[in-house]
């Protein structure tokens, strides 16, 4: 019981990541009132979706140990190298 308050409190300390992201959007919504689509920079939106994948990066790796063990080697993420 005490490992699922330590997640909750870690989850509640990163949700202000989210709530920024919510608020950005409905500004840009906002501007758009009378418009029934709304556009987004590129720019924008590679940051907004950087958000969310730091977000749940960061939970993710919040999980209990116990939780992980049961994940193969083949279910993580590839790496991306670049060779310039």
């Amino acid at each position: 019981m005490e490992k699922k308050t330590e997640i909750d409190r870690f989850v509640q300390r990163h949700l202000s990541q989210l709530k920024v992201l919510t608020r950005l959007m409905e500004h840009e919504i906002d501007l758009c009132k009378d418009a029934s689509e709304v556009t987004f920079d590129r720019d924008l939106t590679e940051n907004m979706l950087d958000t969310i994948e730091i977000f749940i990066e960061d939970v993710e790796g919040s999980e209990p140990k116990t939780a992980r063990k049961g994940r193969t080697q083949t279910e993580s993420k590839p790496a991306v190298t670049r060779l310039n």
